[in-house]
């Protein structure tokens, strides 16, 4: 394994003890295997698994409320992708 990996893992808080063999394995995954394996694993996370703050509670329920009161200032996904892949880098 690279050193960089290496040293991502650490940084990410991953230590033998917990799991890094395995974290190092995954990296060898492709990209699409590795978003596969990432959609897996949050399938079997449930809402109390995930942390969320109050202020990140607080934005959310902000957003649903917008969205429930101006249903149609919504833009779908594809034509958010466009518009982002048309702004100058």
């Amino acid at each position: 394994m690279r050193d960089s990996r290496t040293e991502d893992i650490r940084r990410w808080g991953y230590t033998e003890a917990m799991n890094g063999h395995l974290l190092a394995e995954a990296l060898k995954l492709s990209p699409g295997d590795r978003l596969r394996m990432i959609e897996a694993l949050w399938e079997t996370l449930s809402d109390e698994d995930i942390p969320v703050t109050p202020e990140e509670r607080a934005l959310l329920d902000a957003r649903l409320a917008d969205l429930e009161a101006n249903p149609g200032d919504q833009s779908p996904w594809s034509e958010v992708r466009a518009r982002l892949e048309q702004r100058p880098r």
